[in-house]
């Protein structure tokens, strides 16, 4: 048992946002059945530092006990992060945002690529890649994610959108009506394309694709999960293909996408 006042949280905990409902309602649990799971922390300067069981601990305050059950672990800033953010991805305690967020932080802080991390916490690449594209979300789209308006797949439907002000009618139009998923990546991929060239020029472009390589580029475009153009050149069987991304996260997504690995040595 360790007195409450000498735990102090975790600085990098994933968590940044606690519902105080539910830990009012965690704390009457506790009340009820007692703490099935003590909570983890390692010795610090003045004190101990939490690992994991930060909502236990503040449950704890809320029934104004002085003392917790206790696990003391000698461990380093790394093993701490990986800890404290796989504690809740496995209970899926964490919003989407703050698992990108965790993510890239152990990321940052030691150097890890996006396999290494995804190694470390148990997930599998793709899926820390998505969660990382998440981080490129405007206020507006992070908002509605936070608040539940948005699931994680309308995010990355609508992170296909490169004009933010575009992208933000489309996303009030997705929660106003009620869009599923695969809706919005049809919304969004037929929403026209933006741009500062002349009339003329546009429609010239236009006319210069037919509706098989529209069909293409669509297709391409929702396989990688990025903009992709196609243009024909003048001489019959060439041509050029372009795939665009907005961070470097993105870009290894596409290479995954197309099965290539930049660590691999084999020709």
């Amino acid at each position: 048992m360790l007195k409450i006042k000498d735990v102090v949280p975790n600085p990098r905990q994933p968590r940044q946002r606690f519902d105080e409902k539910a830990l009012v309602e965690l704390a009457a649990s506790i009340r009820t059945a007692g703490l099935m799971q003590p909570i983890v922390v390692r010795p610090g300067a003045s004190g101990f530092e939490l690992v994991a069981g930060e909502r236990r601990w503040r449950a704890f305050q809320l029934l104004d006990k002085s003392e917790i059950p206790a696990i003391v672990r000698a461990v380093d800033d790394q093993t701490a992060t990986e800890w404290a953010l796989i504690e809740n991805l496995q209970r899926e305690d964490l919003d989407v945002l703050e698992r990108a967020d965790g993510i890239a932080r152990l990321m940052d802080e030691y150097g890890l690529s996006q396999g290494d991390a995804a190694n470390q916490v148990g997930l599998d690449r793709s899926t820390v890649a998505n969660l990382l594209r998440l981080r490129e979300a405007d206020p507006a789209l992070r908002d509605a994610l936070i608040e539940g308006l948005v699931t994680q797949g309308h995010a990355k439907a609508l992170l296909g959108i490169g004009d933010v002000d575009r992208r933000t009618k489309l996303l009030e139009m997705c929660v106003r009506e009620g869009w599923s998923v695969r809706e919005t990546e049809r919304r969004s991929r037929d929403l026209p394309v933006s741009s500062d060239k002349s009339p003329s020029s546009s429609s010239s472009v236009a006319e210069s694709k037919t509706p098989h390589i529209v069909d293409l580029e669509k297709r391409l475009a929702q396989h990688l999960g990025t903009k992709v153009g196609i243009s024909l050149g003048r001489k019959k069987g060439r041509g050029r293909l372009s795939i665009e991304f907005f961070s470097l996260e993105q870009f290894d997504g596409v290479l995954q996408k197309i099965g290539f690995d930049p660590n691999s040595t084999d020709v």
